[in-house]
């Protein structure tokens, strides 16, 4: 990428990140290691040789790793680095300020489910910025959404987000499309646009206390 060649942190960020598909290659890594193939049919639309310069450019700077696993993998596998997660509070600040986009709908947009992990994310703060005397439930939910399973989980030190197996157990589960589960979990009152939640009732309405709890709510 050329450098802007100005003297400020954002400029020499951009120089870094700046370049297309860039920050979303982050994204998936935030949400976990991945292989060149995962990364590759989490990414719709981006060419093969455009992925290998992108991780090629992401570990010169030092922002990504790759490391040989042994077999079962039997693979390379792509990780961030300590300043790579680094990335994490910059990129979730912006999928927040980015929220009211999202009320446009899916539309023809691609859909992945493991992107919820990342919508999870920006969807709870920390409990430290929750209004006074609010806190986060404890419940487990599991979304099952574009072929694709996330395990939430909820208690008084945070909201966190893993992609996970299909049946994985759960006190509750929410299913639908990804864009339905967004709906959701973001505390939305249009009832149309709802997952279907299913549980015992007090599991479902702990659920509803996390969702009420939601940045977009």
């Amino acid at each position: 990428m050329k450098s802007y060649g100005e003297f400020c942190a954002l400029a020499r960020g951009l120089d870094v990140v700046g370049d297309r598909w860039t920050m979303l290659v982050v994204r998936e890594l935030l949400i976990g290691p991945s292989r060149y193939s995962d990364l590759h049919r989490s990414l719709p639309g981006i060419a093969t040789n455009l992925l290998v310069q992108r991780l090629r450019s992401l570990e010169e700077a030092g922002i990504v790793v790759s490391t040989e696993e042994a077999a079962p993998v039997s693979s390379r596998v792509y990780s961030l680095t300590e300043w790579g997660r680094g990335l994490q509070a910059p990129l979730v600040e912006l999928a927040r300020w980015a929220s009211p986009l999202m009320s446009a709908g899916a539309g023809a947009d691609h859909s992945r489910g493991r992107w919820l992990v990342f919508s999870v994310m920006a969807l709870f703060p920390k409990p430290e910025a929750l209004p006074a005397k609010k806190r986060f439930p404890t419940v487990t939910a599991r979304i099952d959404a574009d072929g694709e399973s996330v395990l939430v989980t909820s208690d008084v030190s945070g909201v966190n987000a893993t992609v996970t197996c299909s049946g994985a157990p759960a006190d509750v589960t929410v299913t639908g499309t990804s864009e339905q589960v967004f709906a959701t979990l973001s505390g939305s009152t249009a009832r149309r646009s709802q997952a279907v939640v299913s549980g015992p009732e007090t599991k479902v309405g702990l659920l509803r206390q996390l969702t009420a709890l939601a940045l977009t709510a």
